[in-house]
């Protein structure tokens, strides 16, 4: 297991069980005394096995060994589900319980619970998110959010963290070229031989940044990124944005005319005498998910569900950002964010379940006016149809 302090999931309403623990999940029905000893059994199962660190394949194998106990019973309405390998997930589902898999790619798996005995399952990945439901399960509040530890409920939504993609075995050492024959020489004047120098491997070319994913595809939840700076150039950035109207500081860094302070080194431009120029404008800042990406601004986004689809992204306008839920609340072609001179502005695509910003300490979001654009104030969030959301951080303030 990786990362299970940090996962959670949302409960549904219900009059059931809902247990999280790290990346392992399990809801079962509201016990009576029947029922009582094996839901004690389940809850034992899911602390014992996150804290040995153990997988959803462990969770499953635990629950149904205290499910075979019950042969010839009524099969109790429960699920339990966990990461299985590098990228699947494991599930068990019994009675009428349900387990819903939603893939990176947008496909999903859906688990029933069998009539006489529980249904099994792995799920190959790479994996975006999972529902596990008891009959009658309400919808999810998007406020709720359960890490660790047992509550009243009748199912839950998570995100499932993908982990990183597994890390290039290292190249073999460079070897020397062979040496070539001795060139013919005089026996009386040896020609001196140099000592062999080391040969380098030449580093690989950086590789490009990888596409963002929702939840999901991206986002995740999931793999591990290369920290972001605000100030300094990222390293597999191109050199320069499009030509805008700026000035430099006394230390020659270009910012928004407007700034009242440098955004690389902080000095005061307000008693400089600015010269406005043209020049390639720097990255504006980041967008910074849910799901713990960070994503350079540097031109305009497309986010949905399938923004690779979008004429904007097939015209070369934008680049797509993909993001995913599990209450499938995000639209193919949900929002975009366009960089206008200094300024980055968020536009409602028309979605289906729309668009909100909360302004920087504001404590409510604002649904958006669909294909108006809105300016972003750094510190701003801005959610993406009813759960997924993603905040705009800059050091570049006027």
């Amino acid at each position: 297991m990786t990362g299970g302090a940090r996962a959670f999931a949302r409960p549904l309403p219900g009059d059931g069980l809902v247990a999280q623990e790290g990346e392992l999940s399990l809801v079962c029905a509201a016990p009576d005394a029947g029922t009582a000893p094996l839901v004690d059994a389940l809850l034992t199962a899911l602390q014992e096995v996150a804290e040995a660190g153990g997988d959803g394949t462990e969770l499953v194998r635990r629950a149904a060994r205290a499910l075979a106990g019950r042969a010839g019973a009524r099969p109790p309405a429960c699920a339990v589900a966990g990461p299985s390998g590098r990228s699947g997930l494991a599930v068990l589902v019994s009675g009428e319980a349900a387990a819903r898999v939603m893939l990176a790619d947008g496909d999903e798996v859906r688990v029933g619970g069998g009539p006489r005995e529980p249904s099994e399952r792995t799920v190959e990945g790479p994996v975006a998110s999972l529902e596990l439901t008891l009959g009658g399960a309400g919808r999810a509040e998007p406020r709720l959010r359960l890490a660790s530890g047992v509550v009243r409920g009748g199912g839950l939504r998570r995100a499932v963290r993908r982990p990183a993609a597994a890390s290039a075995p290292p190249a073999p050492p460079a070897q020397s070229a062979p040496p070539a024959p001795p060139a013919p020489s005089s026996p009386s004047a040896p020609r001196p031989v140099a000592p062999a120098r080391p040969t380098t491997a030449e580093p690989a070319p950086p590789l490009p940044p990888t596409p963002v994913d929702g939840v999901s595809a991206a986002g995740t939840e999931e793999p591990s990124r290369e920290r972001v700076s605000l100030i300094r150039r990222h390293p597999k950035r191109r050199p320069g944005g499009p030509q805008v109207l700026g000035v430099n500081c006394k230390n020659e860094h270009f910012n928004d005319p407007r700034a009242h302070y440098c955004a690389v080194c902080g000095i005061s431009m307000l008693q400089l005498t600015l010269s406005p120029f043209h020049g390639p404008r720097p990255p504006l800042g980041v967008l910074l998910l849910d799901d713990g990406q960070a994503v350079p601004l540097e031109d305009d986004h497309l986010i949905g569900r399938r923004p690779d689809r979008a004429p904007e992204v097939a015209e070369g306008r934008a680049h797509p950002l993909r993001m995913t839920d599990a209450e499938e609340s995000i639209s193919r072609r949900h929002v975009l964010v366009r960089l206008e001179e200094w300024q980055v502005n968020v536009v409602d695509l028309g979605s289906a379940n729309g668009t909100a910003v909360r302004a920087p300490g504001a404590a409510d979001f604002v649904r958006l006016p669909p294909d108006t654009p809105v300016e972003l104030a750094p510190g701003a969030t801005v959610r993406v149809g009813l759960t997924r959301t993603f905040r705009f951080e800059s050091n570049r303030k006027v």
